[in-house]
């Protein structure tokens, strides 16, 4: 996993945003990053309970950015 991968994860983390992970065996993993001291994997709040995943088996990951909208209302 290259540098660019896990720095993006960490940014994930970090804003508390979704990702979507792709692992080299074709398993795709949805849903909250979250900040860890393990240097080796990153945990996964899923809807079926957290997951860790080691770095070494992430092939590409999406984030889940939200837009704010400045002058729109709150409803």
């Amino acid at each position: 996993m290259d540098k660019k991968l896990r720095q993006s994860i960490k940014t994930a983390a970090v804003k508390q945003e979704m990702i979507v992970v792709w692992l080299h065996d074709g398993e795709k993993i949805k849903g909250i990053a979250e900040v860890s001291a393990d240097s080796e994997r990153v945990k996964i709040n899923t809807i079926e309970g957290p997951i860790w995943v080691p770095y070494v088996d992430v092939e590409s990951i999406s984030r889940v950015i939200k837009l704010r909208i400045s002058g729109e209302a709150n409803e």
